[in-house]
């Protein structure tokens, strides 16, 4: 079988059908090339790989005087990882990583879920870095997410740091200075390349299991690389391959991450301890030894909604003061909350004389204040899912003699993750009602017969519909092949590819709550009705139950030559180096959202909202569907001149043309590195950028999203009055609505850079001190005032306006406040601060702008 293997490849490459292949694809490219006879018993001339490490003039003395970090396959293997974004965890270059299971349980479906990492050089943020592979670029991952840039947060995108396969690098290289003039007028922070060895001949597997001690949980990584020359040594083929299964870890196996409520971890010598339980939460209840937990309340982050819920009456008068058991299982308000039957404030209230309230459900009903039932939704949530990745990559590489080299490259990435999230609760934005003939509201009533709530209209307050948790599995594909072909010709090298390569990512998240459904079962007056009451026993979750998808695809396309000559011209000092290159670009992406999600089946709430201010799915903001593409045509030149002996400068310049900005970007860059002894080499460079918007935020019309924010003006009404410290509900849930990408400019930064690298000798050995100062300053920043920025901006014009023309002042136009519902009490505490009196924040239209310099 091996003989027949061996001669079937070398059979294969000698064949007709591959040189034809190879010599059309030449043509195209390098017709003056492959005009020179190819005879294979002449000398060939040996190609060496153009090596990128901020230039791609080969053998370029400025090479080694540019700030650059390279990690080679022995140092890769001794830090032990499995995945490209385990890798960016060790390099001290790459920022923050918001591509992860923690964003992915803050962001839900809005955040690039399943298996990601991200690159951030300099933490300048996602979008900022170059990714390469083998010199060329690698496609974006279709999932994109937000950003916080200015005041709030903005679309970004990044390359999937995982599709590379770790055990086939041969290095990671690092280029920390601006390289936008080099590899493209994107490249604000720097460059990272990853390089797969090449021309691997051999064959070799590795196999690592890894277990914890705490944890129920194993990952198995198996690898392998094979390579084998053919044709005497002129055609190589090289297979690179990870398998990566991981088990999942659920955050109960650890007791501090399955905890909602840190505060019984603190230590007595903790400034934060408070043994005496003076700071006690607001709106906790004390009445068992578990509540009373000696901390900080910035240490208690379980949450207020839980299937204990918190219902209000939808009117005040509906529950009228005539009804005997006002402020007995209600407040004044008509609102109560529900507890366990059993717990001690089932009958904790005076008023009661003991009668207890119970639903018939295994819970009962007391009046509002006595402290919500807090929900940990950290306990049942995975740390970290269970994932399968595989990845392989091919390179095939032929000499045809006579100064010309074909090489293709194949890469293949796949995964398959599946989580455990926390169950969903409704936004505060757009709650939910319990209906007059809802089943389960009217078979409630005391020992004496009394519905007290039939045919009443109810709010669910504080509830989280947390019967079944919910799973997401998500599936990524990326596929990228290359063909290219390099070459000489005199002192001329030519090279010359054509990239093609698509990622898509399939996210399904199961067990998400439809509002249309749910608000079908809250006003069901039979049996089958949802049934809040009963703290999710037999509450017939399952018919608002359904799966909610998103589908991402991102394509890259691209044509490029190049020209380089390390011997342009003689000078006094050395050879002048020259690089002339072309390239053409097209990218594209798709971002396919669930019709519950992008209005296509439109829910419509209480207050009349709908798409695309609230969707049909419990919990997750409204998003449309995004699709758009860009093509850009680049020039480049790039310049090597030895100044002196031992002083060489680099000069470049880039010119890019963008098919959906109107601005045509211009970027340089000058470096100079300077080598006075053999253990000392000083260095500098200035380089420019220019970043156009992204994909999506030119292609996104408008956006809405929800978060916990703080409306300053409510805040200054409660400090300049007598009202407590959250009495006015000045931190609350505010929609964004984010519009006007179409205005936008690109991003120019420029890059600065200074230091040295010494290397002393130290006996018998070598020891190595690089030292770098660095600057980047960026102009026309994209982002958003940001929803709180908006409201201190409410607060300062209506602290200017005081108490004149309250009937028609409004304040900040881009705040839209609630129509108000404050009591005598409340209306004296606006008086009391000076201002006109105005409702709680709901949501703030935002426009992208293009911020201040940021440096």
């Amino acid at each position: 079988n091996v003989q027949n293997n061996e001669f079937f490849w070398r059979t294969f490459m000698k064949s007709n059908f591959y040189r034809a292949v190879v010599t059309t694809v030449s043509l195209f490219f390098f017709p003056t090339l492959v005009a020179q006879e190819s005879d294979q018993n002449e000398d060939t001339t040996v190609l060496e790989e153009v090596t990128v490490v901020g230039s791609q003039i080969r053998g370029a003395k400025i090479s080694g005087a540019l700030p650059v970090s390279i990690f080679d396959f022995s140092d890769i293997e001794a830090i032990g990882v499995d995945s490209g974004d385990e890798l960016l965890e060790n390099i001290v270059e790459n920022g923050m990583n918001f591509f992860t299971e923690a964003e992915d349980a803050a962001g839900g479906v809005n955040a690039g879920r399943g298996d990601m990492g991200a690159y951030n050089l300099r933490n300048m943020g996602v979008g900022n870095t170059l990714t390469l592979l083998n010199g060329r670029r690698l496609v974006n991952s279709p999932g994109y997410q937000t950003e916080l840039l200015g005041g709030d947060y903005v679309p970004t995108m990044t390359v999937n740091s995982n599709l590379i396969p770790v055990y086939g690098l041969d290095r990671m290289e690092i280029l920390r200075d601006g390289a936008s003039a080099i590899y493209g007028a994107d490249a604000v922070a720097g460059v990272v390349n990853n390089v797969i060895q090449k021309d691997y001949e051999g064959f070799m597997m590795r196999t690592k299991i890894g277990s914890y001690q705490h944890f129920d949980a194993q990952d198995t990584t198996f690898s392998g690389k094979f390579g084998k020359n053919f044709n005497d040594g002129a055609t190589n083929i090289s297979v690179f391959f990870d398998v990566y299964n991981r088990d999942r870890i659920n955050a109960s196996e650890d007791p501090r991450w399955g905890a909602g409520d840190h505060r019984g971890f603190l230590k007595t010598s903790s400034p934060w301890y408070d043994g005496a339980g003076t700071k006690k939460c607001s709106s906790e209840w004390t009445g068992t030894e578990k509540e009373v937990l000696p901390g900080e309340c910035d240490f208690r982050n379980n949450s207020v909604n839980s299937l204990y819920g918190q219902f209000d009456m939808v009117t005040s008068s509906e529950h009228g003061s005539s009804d005997p058991y006002n402020h007995v299982f209600t407040d004044s308000n008509g609102e109560f909350e529900v507890h366990a039957l059993g717990d001690p404030r089932c009958s904790n209230r005076s008023s009661q004389g003991g009668e207890i309230f119970d639903t018939g459900y295994g819970t009962c009903i007391a009046q509002d204040g006595n402290g919500s039932d807090r929900y940990n939704f950290w306990g049942g949530t995975d740390t970290r899912g269970d994932l399968k990745r595989n990845n392989i990559f091919v390179f095939l590489n032929h000499d045809f003699g006579g100064g010309v080299e074909a090489f293709s490259e194949f890469g293949l990435y796949t995964s398959k993750s599946n989580r455990r999230a926390h169950p969903s609760y409704a936004f505060t934005s757009s709650k939910h009602r319990v209906g007059p003939d809802n089943y389960y509201l009217n078979q409630m009533t005391l020992a004496d017969g009394t519905a007290l709530f039939a045919g009443k209209n109810l709010y669910i307050d504080y509830y989280r519909y947390a019967e079944k948790d919910r799973i997401v599995d998500v599936d990524k594909k990326t596929y990228r092949f290359l063909q290219g072909l390099r070459g000489s010709t005199g002192d001329w090298d030519a090279e010359g590819a054509i990239l093609y390569s698509v990622a898509t990512s399939d996210d399904v998240t199961h067990n998400r709550v439809s509002n249309t459904l749910l608000k079908e079962a809250l006003y069901d007056s039979t049996s089958a009705a949802y049934n809040p009451f009963s703290a999710g026993v037999n509450s017939n979750i399952e018919r608002t139950l359904v799966d909610v998808y998103r589908l991402g695809e991102s394509k890259l396309f691209l044509v490029d030559m190049k020209l380089t000559n390390n011997n342009f011209m003689e000078l006094p000092a050395g050879p002048m180096g020259v690089l002339l290159g072309a390239e053409i670009r097209y990218e594209s992406v798709s971002d396919n959202r669930d019709p519950r999600l992008d209005g296509t089946t439109a829910y419509v709430d209480f207050e009349g909202d709908t798409y695309p201010m609230v969707s049909d799915v419990l919990n997750s903001s409204p998003t449309g569907d995004v699709k758009g593409n860009r093509h850009v045509n680049s020039f480049f030149m790039e310049t090597q001149v030895p100044l002196l002996n031992s002083l060489d400068a680099q000069l470049a310049f880039r010119v890019e043309d963008f098919s959906d900005v109107e601005e045509t970007a211009v970027v340089g860059k000058f470096a100079l590195g300077w080598q006075p002894t053999d253990w000392l080499l000083l260095r500098a460079s200035t380089s420019s950028a220019f970043r156009p918007p992204n994909i999506i935020q030119i292609n996104e019309k408008q956006v809405v999203r929800s978060g916990t924010k703080n409306d300053y003006a409510m805040i200054r009404v409660e400090q300049l009055s007598a009202a407590g410290g959250d009495d006015l509900d000045s931190r609350r849930t505010i929609q964004r609505h984010a519009v006007g990408a179409a205005n936008l400019v690109s991003e120019e930064s420029d890059n600065t850079s200074i230091g040295f690298v010494f290397t002393p000798q130290v006996g018998a050995g070598d020891l190595t001190l690089t030292v770098d100062a660095w600057t980047i300053e960026k102009e026309n920043t994209i982002g958003l005032f940001g929803r709180e920025n908006q409201t201190v901006n409410d607060m300062v014009l209506r602290i200017a306006n005081g108490i004149n023309n309250c009937d028609t002042f409004t304040g900040n136009p881009a705040v839209t406040r609630l129509a108000m519902d404050w009591d005598e009490e409340e209306l004296g505490w606006f008086t009391e601060a000076g201002v006109c009196p105005f409702g709680k924040a709901s949501v703030v239209t935002d426009e992208y702008l293009n911020l201040a310099t940021r440096t």
